[in-house]
Formats: structure tokens, C-alpha cells, sequence
């Protein structure tokens, strides 16, 4: 096994949207699978489309972006940018939702407010602007993102 510290971004288009069961589900389980893989990173979600940074030993981060890929709840999986790197930019896995209380309790020390994603972007561009980019073109992408976030 590599020990090396790889990073790896995706897109993707769920097959149908994510009811909140599906997304409670698919976080309790990613939870289990990232800790016991030593993976962490990233995954926002929005009206279906999906961006993921994953971060750890690139073997495991290769072998979960394959389980990805097979998964059939995902559509369309591009993988955006995977290269080694010095430092994990997210050391806790964590899921950006830009409506976090639709999950209910038990799962706030790993969900993340899309308006703390946003808050954490020049943190990110210091340390990796490639990532930041691609976070800040999906919040672009999604206008609607920017309304809610700033309505709340």
C-alpha cells in the first residue's frame, strides 16, 4: 500500500435526487467507510449535482473513487483533478447541505453550512487554489446556492 497523501475531486449528477433519508444514509455510511479507510475531505451537495474532494492515502482514495463510479446512485462521475499532496485541506470528512437541519440531529460535527464552506474559501486559495477554484465554480454554478446561503 502507498502512504502517500493524494487528492482526488469529482463531479457527478445523482441518478434521482437525494430524498433526506438518502442524504442521512449516504452520511452515515460515507462516515463509517471515510474513518475506516483514514479518507476525509468534502462533499457538497445541491438540487442533485454533487462535487466531492477526497483526501488520504492515494490507495484508498483511488479505491473509493471506484466504488464511486460503480455506485448506481451516481450519474455522469468526472473526476475533475487527483494528484499527491503535501497536507490534507479537510482533515475531518465533512458534507457541505445548504439546508444542514433537514438531517436532523446527531450529525452536527460533520455537517458543514454552505455559508462556512464560502467563509473557509480564502483559507482554501492559500493553501491549494485549484480546489478552492473548482469549490467556488460550483457555488457559481449554482446561483440559487448564493440566495439561500445568504438568506439564511
Amino acid at each position: 500500500m502507498s502512504a502517500r497523501l493524494y487528492r482526488l475531486i469529482y463531479v457527478s449528477a445523482a441518478r434521482r435526487l437525494f430524498s433526506q433519508e438518502d442524504l442521512r444514509a449516504l452520511l452515515g455510511k460515507a462516515r463509517g467507510n471515510n474513518a475506516q479507510n483514514g479518507i476525509g475531505g468534502l462533499l457538497l451537495y445541491h438540487d442533485g449535482s454533487i462535487l466531492q474532494v477526497l483526501e488520504g492515502e492515494e490507495d484508498e482514495v483511488r479505491a473509493c473513487f471506484s466504488r464511486i463510479r460503480r455506485d448506481p446512485r451516481h450519474g455522469q462521475v468526472m473526476c475533475l483533478f487527483s494528484a499527491p499532496v503535501d497536507q490534507k485541506l479537510f482533515p475531518d470528512w465533512g458534507m457541505g447541505f445548504a439546508r444542514p437541519e433537514m438531517l436532523g440531529t446527531g450529525n452536527g460535527d460533520r455537517v458543514r453550512a454552505l455559508d462556512a464552506v464560502i467563509d473557509d474559501l480564502p483559507r482554501l486559495a492559500a493553501l491549494d487554489r485549484r480546489t478552492a477554484h473548482v469549490i467556488r465554480t460550483f457555488f457559481r454554478t449554482h446561483r440559487g446556492l448564493a440566495d439561500r446561503v445568504s438568506a439564511s
